[in-house]
C-alpha cells in the first residue's frame, strides 16, 4: 500500500534524516574502531537511500524539490 505524505510531513521527514545523517557522519570520523565505522557507514548508506527516495516520492506527490 502506497502512502501519499503531505508536503510539511515530507519536509518534517526529509529534516530528521538530515539530521541524523549530520550526527552519523561526526560519528564516523570520530570512531577508530573500524567495525564500530563500518556500522555507521552502512547507516548513512541506508539513510542516504531513504533520502533519495523520500526527494522521488515528493517530486511526484507535489512537485516540490527537496534534494
Amino acid at each position: 500500500m502506497a502512502v501519499k505524505f503531505f508536503i510539511g510531513e515530507y519536509r518534517v521527514l526529509w529534516e530528521a534524516l538530515t539530521r541524523h545523517q549530520a550526527e552519523l557522519e561526526r560519528e564516523s570520523e570520530a570512531t577508530e574502531d573500524e567495525d564500530a565505522q563500518l556500522l555507521v557507514d552502512d547507516k548513512l548508506q541506508k539513510i542516504e537511500d531513504m533520502l533519495r527516495s523520500i526527494a522521488i516520492a515528493a517530486k511526484a506527490d507535489w512537485d516540490i524539490d527537496l534534494a
